[in-house]
């Protein structure tokens, strides 16, 4: 009977103790819960081509972000246009935030092993992560070193909407003046813009521009890469690559390049190249396209479309918008503008060894790929930017598309400020379309009047359709492949590559008719002493490292 009472007596002392202890942990963690401040990392973000915010974080979009992932970002731009110079002095001072994105400079932190390797924490905490890059997209991020570093932004999506992918782009207005063509080569699309200028030498007042490009910084691209898309390559950036050899191969000095460069020589020497182009800066060539004067030019959409391009729709200028077309020397079977690659492994968001809480800075990119983060990143505030029909699939009113192509209400909303976070391909684990660009009937929907005449004129769904079909490329892009910090013979050899081209190509292109041979000759000569060779044995070693690695 003794025995009883005892046993009875430690079960009511458990069970009391039980109780006590299950409350106090119980109101332990509402305390914690109520009084846990969001923690604030600090982020640099060294994309010049991104959008700088002032307080991304407190916004409408940003303050739900923090509420959902308990962290908060203070981020500083990089302004201007070197990214390298500033990457040198962070790595130099050693002064690193929380979080990096450090854009084409961004291997140089992995070199000098600043980085914290994420792929331990990526199978312990990064439940979302694993939903959203399959295990092929983790392989393929690793590093020569074996580990990853980030998580890249850049997926294989294909365009449902404008801008497209690359291209020689045209005006809407002079395409349909002509009955809709569609420019396939070369020759034709000078003989296109050459007439179109002969007939309208002014645009609301103004000298009509027959083409243009920027050579500021590394945007100097738009001067350096187009003869390869002509010669029916796919952009990877300073070589072209044989598709069955990848072998790579400078193309800078190619008679592909210097057709092109003597084609641009006519057209300056026509008085139909922008007089500016050498020397303008990027604002400059933005405003310029966005006065509708502009009527041809090759670039990659992403570069123009979403300043100029929104500038002419707000300024009622829809008729000037322009579209790519994939053009190609005659004789090129097929063009290569809308090829994309399996996932960016050159850059994405990383953690700082300075970042004191690694494991909290993971779980934060964690976080943004949950559902709930990428609907409020990519569509934004449900009954604000978008809403849901029966089936649960989101869409926006027009009123809504309206706010959306407003500067203004972007910025303080924090609609349109997310892309080069984590996210998904093109759509989200649980099937919705990850933002409206994705997609395809909102993105119709989106287009102006002139756009879909111009779309039932060729018989498409979307401007990507204008080139040649989408083709996924097996080891992604040369452009994309980091050079070691140890390998300055492969940085010299680079460097003195653009050396060559940023003296030589705007002589040719600014040249007397009868210099073009002798200034040439020059730049061929010029060019043959900059060791190129390094360089391209490096990239073709890369690309063959990734052929075995990736696939």
């Amino acid at each position: 009977m003794k025995l009883k009472r005892i046993i009875s007596f430690i079960c009511l002392l458990t069970f009391v103790i039980s109780i006590f202890s299950f409350n106090s942990l119980t109101k332990g963690n509402k305390v914690i819960a109520a009084s846990k401040a969001p923690i604030t990392l600090t982020f640099y973000n060294g994309n010049t081509t991104d959008k700088p915010h002032s307080d991304l974080f407190g916004t409408k979009i940003g303050k739900e972000i923090t509420k959902l992932t308990g962290v908060k970002l203070k981020i500083n731009y990089l302004v201007g246009e070197d990214e390298a110079t500033k990457v040198s002095i962070m790595i130099a001072s050693g002064d690193l935030p929380d979080l990096i994105y450090g854009h084409q400079e961004h291997g140089k932190f992995i070199e000098a092993g600043l980085l914290v390797p994420i792929e331990d924490y990526i199978q312990k905490y990064g439940v979302n992560t694993k939903k959203t890059y399959s295990a092929l997209d983790l392989k393929r991020l690793k590093q020569s070193d074996g580990h990853i570093y980030f998580l890249s932004p850049q997926r294989s999506e294909p365009s449902v909407s404008n801008p497209a992918n690359a291209g020689f782009w045209l005006p809407l207005d002079a395409l349909k003046e002509n009955k809709w063509p569609k420019i396939r080569y070369w020759d034709d699309y000078l003989t296109f813009i050459r007439n179109y200028v002969k007939k309208h030498p002014t645009i609301d007042g103004a000298k009509t521009i027959g083409f243009t490009f920027i050579t500021e910084s590394w945007r100097f691209f738009t001067l350096e890469n187009p003869p390869s898309y002509l010669m029916g390559y796919q952009n990877d950036g300073d070589v072209i690559v044989d598709p069955k050899t990848y072998e790579a191969k400078q193309f800078f000095t190619s008679a592909g390049a210097k057709r092109y460069y003597r084609d641009l020589n006519k057209l300056w020497n026509e008085g139909l190249i922008d007089k500016d182009a050498f020397v303008q800066g990027y604002d400059q060539y933005i405003a310029k396209i966005a006065q509708g004067r502009v009527v041809g030019f090759y670039d990659q959409g992403w570069q123009w479309f979403y300043n100029a391009g929104m500038s002419l729709i707000q300024n009622k200028k829809e008729n000037k918008l322009l579209v790519a077309f994939p053009v190609t020397y005659k004789g090129v079977a097929k063009s290569k503008y809308n090829v994309l690659q399996p996932i960016g492994a050159r850059d994405g968001i990383s953690i700082s060894k300075k970042c004191k809480n690694p494991v909290a800075a993971f779980k934060f990119l964690d976080a943004l790929l949950s559902n709930e983060a990428q609907m409020l990143m990519y569509w934004g505030i449900k009954g604000e930017d978008y809403l849901l029909d029966k089936n649960g699939k989101p869409y926006r009113t027009a009123e809504m598309k309206k706010k959306h192509k407003d500067d203004e209400y972007c910025k303080k909303q924090g609609y349109g400020y997310w892309w080069l976070f984590p996210h998904a391909e093109v759509k989200l684990p649980n099937g919705i379309y990850r933002g409206p660009g994705n997609d395809p009937d909102d993105a119709y929907d989106d287009y102006t009047p002139i756009e879909k005449e111009a779309l039932k004129a060729y018989n498409i769904k979307c401007f990507n359709d204008l080139l040649d079909k989408t083709t996924v490329s097996p080891y992604g892009f040369a452009w994309d492949i980091n050079v070691p910090a140890d390998r300055t013979d492969v940085t010299l050899a680079n460097q003195k590559m653009h050396d060559v081209t940023r003296k030589y190509l705007p002589k040719l292109v600014m040249a007397k008719p009868n210099e073009f041979d002798k200034i040439w000759n020059e730049y061929v000569k010029a060019f043959s002493k900059t060791n190129y060779t390094v360089y391209e044995k490096f990239k073709t070693e890369q690309i063959k490292w990734r052929m075995k690695a990736w696939n």
